[in-house]
């Protein structure tokens, strides 16, 4: 080896321990970092749909979207959007609907439609029964570790299920009876939250915050407006 290439390896050398002097090990090496498995934690930027006392129309939430300070008023869960009136409708109530019938969502359809209700004013037919809707009915509905479930409208299937949580009144969440969680303000950014049900939690300034509920679901008005991104 000559003398020349003997300087080019000192140089060479002498540069490369430059730069691993100014760049760190974690600038050089990526990590994986921990899947989200947050389950407060389900939409855009880490966003929960929440309620907000005064914010959006009646049964109406606000949804994040896709940009940091983006949110959006819509349906809350179990809710179908009524253009005529531009209003949201609890499903399997009279809602718009004509005397003696009810508004649903059909198992594989995607609109809402209105249907003969065989029940009495106020009841709705499950398990070939007439029922109220969010009471246990008499044992329609079993009692699970001392909870007794009640019929409902489950918000993925959108259609009568037992569950063991009801409608929150929106116009009165603070009169809720809840049961005190453990803080974890830190891991869900959301302080002072309380439990309402399985879906639903609340923090000190009565905002409700909707665990399950996604934007642009079937009923929706972003949904029923062609609006959603395909």
């Amino acid at each position: 080896m000559d003398r020349s290439q003997q300087l080019l390896f000192v140089v060479l050398g002498t540069v490369l321990l430059f730069i691993g002097q100014v760049i760190s090990e974690d600038a050089l090496f990526g990590y994986k970092e921990d899947p989200e498995d947050n389950p407060y934690r389900l939409n855009a930027n880490n966003r929960t749909p929440v309620y907000i006392p005064g914010r959006c129309g009646f049964n109406e939430i606000l949804y994040p979207g896709d940009q940091a300070d983006d949110w959006v008023c819509d349906c809350r869960p179990a809710h179908v959007y009524h253009p005529a009136s531009g209003g949201c409708y609890a499903l399997f109530t009279q809602a718009y609907c004509a005397a003696g019938e009810f508004v649903e969502i059909p198992p594989g359809d995607k609109l809402p439609r209105c249907t003969k209700n065989p029940c009495p004013e106020k009841q709705v037919q499950f398990r070939e029964k007439c029922v109220t809707l969010n009471r246990n009915n008499e044992g329609t509905c079993p009692t699970v570790q001392h909870i007794r479930h009640v019929v409902g409208v489950n918000e993925t299937t959108l259609q009568l299920d037992c569950l063991s949580y009801g409608t929150i009144d929106l116009k009165r969440p603070q009169k809720q009876r809840v049961d005190v969680m453990e803080d974890h303000s830190d891991e869900m950014a959301m302080p002072n939250l309380t439990k309402i049900n399985d879906v639903v939690l609340a923090n000190m300034e009565g905002h409700l915050f909707f665990l399950t509920a996604t934007r642009c679901a079937i009923g929706s008005a972003a949904h029923m407006n062609g609006t959603c991104a395909n």
